[in-house]
């Protein structure tokens, strides 16, 4: 289970009646953080991933706090697909390879199985990176995220041409095998089949 409690993000400004984050994700939960403005979004991604403490409150995986020895250790049993997708790739497959690294051997042979699910066309995998839409990258990230097994999924703000009915059901047959995932939307459709959303409404 990841847990928040009483949280309070640094490198972003509160108002002084702002309430304290509290939140938990178990083993076959989703939750969606839903129609939060970016730097918010940004600042609790990083706290989850232990790069960036909480100005106060703390962070639990499976019970154990996330501090500043034990970061490392965790950020390895999380799985993170940003919406900023310019990275210095020169084919869309190098994301099999650093810094997507893992202990699962992913194969293009598999990656293509993975593309059907979805009617994409597996000549995709032989585009230069920068050539193809950003939603397309997205989900070939998240495909690469979910074959990589982590017990932790972080998906940053979807592109809009992802939508609920296309994302959803590969997701949830994904949380139904223990997994735990945080995924960013501002789609109303995404945040209903969730289990769990957090709204981080401040006004400053």
């Amino acid at each position: 289970m990841l847990e928040i409690k009483n949280g309070i993000l640094s490198g972003v400004e509160y108002p002084a009646t702002s309430a304290d984050i509290n939140f938990s994700v178990d083993a076959g939960e989703m939750l969606c953080i839903y129609r939060t403005q970016d730097d918010y979004v940004t600042a609790i991604i990083r706290s989850m991933l232990g790069l960036q403490p909480l100005k106060s409150g703390f962070i639990t995986v499976d019970g154990d706090v996330v501090d500043a020895s034990s970061a490392a250790y965790f950020r390895n049993m999380f799985s993170y697909v940003p919406h900023d997708l310019d990275m210095p790739l020169d084919k869309i497959t190098d994301v099999l390879s650093s810094p997507f690294e893992t202990d699962k051997r992913i194969t293009k042979k598999i990656l293509k199985g993975e593309l059907d699910r979805f009617g994409i066309d597996a000549a995709v995998l032989d585009s230069d990176y920068n050539k193809l839409p950003k939603y397309v990258t997205q989900l070939i990230l998240i495909i690469v995220a979910v074959l990589s097994d982590r017990p932790y999924l972080i998906i940053d703000k979807l592109y809009s041409e992802i939508t609920a009915n296309i994302l959803m059901p590969y997701l949830n047959d994904y949380a139904t095998e223990g997994h735990s995932v945080i995924i960013v939307s501002d789609d109303e459709d995404i945040r209903r089949i969730c289990n769990k959303s957090l709204i981080l409404d401040i006004n400053v």
